[in-house]
């Protein structure tokens, strides 16, 4: 009895002693999201945009005069971040939360166009029918900034989506004409 007490109790406070000694624990400062990751993932993207994308498509400038839902083209992003996310992963990502929300249907993707190549083709439209052509182009920016403080970094990486309109006839094709930001703040203990 005392010997199986022994090979239960030692295992158990050499566990409590290493979980309590970790070091490089990262947290999300927000309380209501969940341990993470150092970096920003994939899977960060994917919660903050499903919360973003319905706030864009709330605004009545999304909305288009027929009262379907408009057509989205998924377009570039932007990122100024040190860490790297792979383009089928982030395009799958959004195309998940467009159609799950319902609120948008999918026109096409393109990881290679740019914004203004997006724009040059819908002027180039004009005046065409107008079955597949996308009514916006949904982009998205990345910037992260770290603060250094006593044995913690700060990572502030600010999540920003925007609508570009291209809907023909519009006066303001090729401008953002509804954007979303967030900020998903991680803290690093050295």
């Amino acid at each position: 009895m005392k010997n199986s007490f022994l090979l239960f109790a030692i295992p158990t406070a050499i566990a409590l002693f290493f979980s309590s000694c970790q070091s490089g624990k990262t947290i999300r400062v927000d309380s209501s999201q969940v341990t993470e990751y150092r970096d920003l993932t994939v899977r960060d993207l994917d919660e903050f945009s499903s919360k973003m994308f319905v706030k864009l498509m709330q605004s009545p400038l999304a909305k288009t005069a027929s009262g379907q839902p408009p057509r989205i083209a998924i377009g570039p992003m932007t990122a100024q971040v040190a860490v790297e996310f792979p383009e089928a992963l982030r395009i799958n990502g959004l195309k998940n939360v467009i159609t799950q929300s319902g609120l948008a249907r999918i026109a096409g993707s393109s990881s290679n166009a740019s914004l203004n190549e997006f724009i040059r083709f819908a002027k180039a439209q004009q005046g065409r029918a107008q079955a597949n052509q996308p009514d916006y182009v949904l982009t998205q920016k990345i910037f992260e900034n770290r603060e250094y403080q006593n044995k913690v970094i700060f990572k502030t990486y600010t999540y920003i989506l925007e609508l570009v309109d291209l809907r023909s006839g519009s006066s303001s094709m090729g401008d953002v004409i509804v954007s979303e930001t967030e900020n998903i703040i991680k803290q690093v203990r050295k």
